[in-house]
């Protein structure tokens, strides 16, 4: 029976370590940027205040839906879509090697700095 307990117990370390290694896919129209949570409908993103749509979904850097408020006060690395009218349907909380991967939706203004 023990050898039973040590075969379950080794196939459960060996699948979370891959879950650790998942790469997370990003769309193709992913925008990057830092955005914090002004008010619940209200986010900051580079510096322009834009709104979430009704049933926006966030996913933390673990891949794991979160709401807003859950977010605390400070700016957040993030990839994110909008819907057709402007709004923010989807926000991924990047890690810092997402951020670095993801090109910077205002990258082409960065040349002039």
């Amino acid at each position: 029976m023990r050898v039973h307990h040590l075969i379950f117990i080794a196939t459960l370390m060996a699948s979370a370590s891959f879950a650790s290694a998942f790469e997370r896919p990003f769309p193709a129209n992913a925008k990057s940027g830092k955005a914090q949570i002004v008010d619940y409908t209200q986010i900051l993103i580079d510096g322009k205040t834009r709104t979430l749509a009704s049933g926006a979904r966030i996913w933390s850097t673990d891949n794991l839906t979160v709401v807003p408020n859950a977010l605390g006060d400070g700016p957040h690395r993030v990839a994110y879509t909008e819907n057709p009218d402007g709004t923010i349907d989807r926000i991924w909380l990047l890690n810092d090697e997402e951020a670095a991967a993801m090109p910077s939706s205002r990258s082409f203004w960065n040349w002039f700095k």
